[in-house]
């Protein structure tokens, strides 16, 4: 028994030092100098989809955001996808199609999350559920007063906008060029790689409120290592950097050659980064693409998204992770062949990163079990010998990567005296990784929770 504990503890010293590893590199990487991408010739057809649910008071926000949007008007349609709100988000969603022929409203008469929103945009809708501002705004009131349901606008489907699709989500404020940088990748490869094989792109989703509460700057310190220092590095080195839920773009052939949005997924963007690497499609990261939005301000709304966030990591882990070691040969569905050498097998790295993306917060165990060991080394000497400069390693390079990422996002030298709020959301995570293996362990069904708004907070406060 002695044997296997000692052999355990070298094995939770190992899976350390390997998260470790990946850090040091993936933070060499995003500090090392890089020449700009070339220049972009020509703009792709987009269409811009806006899920959302009960966001009548963040849609303005996000409207005159597109209002500002550098991008020409006649290459892009914006469809905003009700999905089943109760409140005033259709009304909201009406007041801008109407001047603006370029974008239009779909109401889903039931909520069905975001990921079968998005499906549902994409496969032809009854007339009845799209509304086109192109109609007589006469005609569409006198409707809506009458309680008729809208005969207004066709069929929808992915012929509405072009081969890529942008996603907002509504709390969401896209700089003016920041369309343009979104969508360069799929124009031009600074990879020097053929465009074709370049399935989606994130941009960046930068916090806004960092400096209002010691929530929402943990949360933006989080953001911008995750961007700044392990995306950036991992498109630098093709290992599939992340899609995020916002602010990216997807081809429409790609997203089709894999299914869609999975439906009932929490992460659906995390689940999408994994399905397209194993059907040999490429992701990428647009950094110059940046979108403002909101992180939560209090403990319980951090504490609730990154639950949600966890739970999601085990779906992509369940669903995904097996057919990425099982599947020696990339498989592409994609509807018209492309060129030899377009797509390739996961090689060795990628695998191993994916890997590492899939598995989330799974760190904070073996930094758990580590602990543990420690402390019974201290008690009783020699019983494990777990080493102690597994630690300074540990820890000490998450030090060096937020101190890089604040530096590279050009964060305010006070904000820097903010980094002492870390130990404690450091040690929060923990708890709620255990909690939601627990709750994983013991089958709890996964269930989407809304983020935490300015709005929401405003409202429970009129209630009390």
């Amino acid at each position: 028994m002695s044997l296997a504990l000692s052999l355990l503890a070298y094995a939770t010293a190992a899976v350390l030092l390997a998260f470790s590893l990946r850090r040091a590199v993936l933070l060499i990487t995003a500090c090392l100098p890089r020449p700009p991408d070339p220049p972009t010739t020509g703009l792709p057809d987009i269409l811009i989809l806006i899920p959302c649910r009960n966001e009548a008071a963040s849609l303005p926000g996000l409207f005159d955001s597109l209002d500002r949007l550098d991008y020409p008007r006649e290459q892009m349609r914006v469809v905003i996808v009700d999905d089943g709100s109760t409140d005033d988000t259709g009304a909201a969603a009406r007041g801008f199609i109407t001047a603006r022929p370029w974008a239009q409203l779909i109401s889903l008469p039931t909520n069905v999350g975001k990921a079968q929103a998005l499906n549902e945009v994409l496969t032809p809708l009854p007339p009845s559920l799209v509304e086109h501002p192109e109609r007589s705004a006469a005609q569409s009131k006198g409707r809506r007063e009458r309680g008729e349901p809208s005969e207004e606008g066709a069929s929808h489907g992915p012929g509405v906008g072009g081969e890529v699709i942008v996603i907002y989500d509504a709390d969401h404020r896209p700089a003016p060029d920041s369309l343009r940088a979104l969508v360069a990748p799929f124009v031009a490869d600074p990879l020097q790689r053929t465009e074709s094989n370049v399935a989606a792109v994130s941009g960046q989703m930068r916090v806004a409120n960092g400096a209002e509460s010691p929530a929402a700057f943990y949360a933006m310190i989080e953001s911008h290592v995750h961007q700044l220092i392990t995306m950036r590095a991992k498109d630098r080195l093709d290992l599939a950097p992340a899609l995020l839920g916002s602010n990216c773009a997807y081809r429409l052939s790609a997203l089709q050659a894999v299914g869609g949005f999975r439906r009932g997924v929490l992460l659906e963007d995390s689940d999408l980064t994994l399905a397209f690497a194993l059907t040999g499609w490429r992701t990428r990261f647009a950094p110059a693409s940046i979108s403002e939005h909101h992180a939560p301000v209090t403990v319980r709304g951090y504490a609730k998204q990154h639950l949600r966030w966890n739970r999601g990591f085990h779906q992509v882990a369940g669903g995904r992770l097996a057919s990425l070691w099982t599947n020696s040969q990339a498989q592409p569905r994609h509807p018209a062949p492309l060129r030899s050498g377009d797509y390739r097998a996961a090689s060795l790295p990628l695998k191993l990163e994916l890997t590492f993306f899939a598995l989330g917060y799974a760190d904070r165990l073996a930094l758990l079990a580590g602990a543990l060991f420690t402390v019974i080394d201290r008690m009783r000497p020699g019983t494990f010998g777990f080493p102690l400069w597994i630690w300074l390693i540990y820890f000490g390079l998450p030090a060096l990567e937020m101190l890089a990422a604040l530096v590279l996002a050009r964060e305010p030298p006070g904000i820097f005296l903010r980094l002492v709020y870390v130990p404690f959301f450091f040690a929060l995570d923990i708890g709620i990784a255990l909690w939601s293996n627990m709750e994983t362990l013991t089958r709890k069904p996964f269930a989407w929770s809304a983020a935490e708004r300015q709005s929401n907070l405003a409202t429970d406060k009129e209630r009390l």
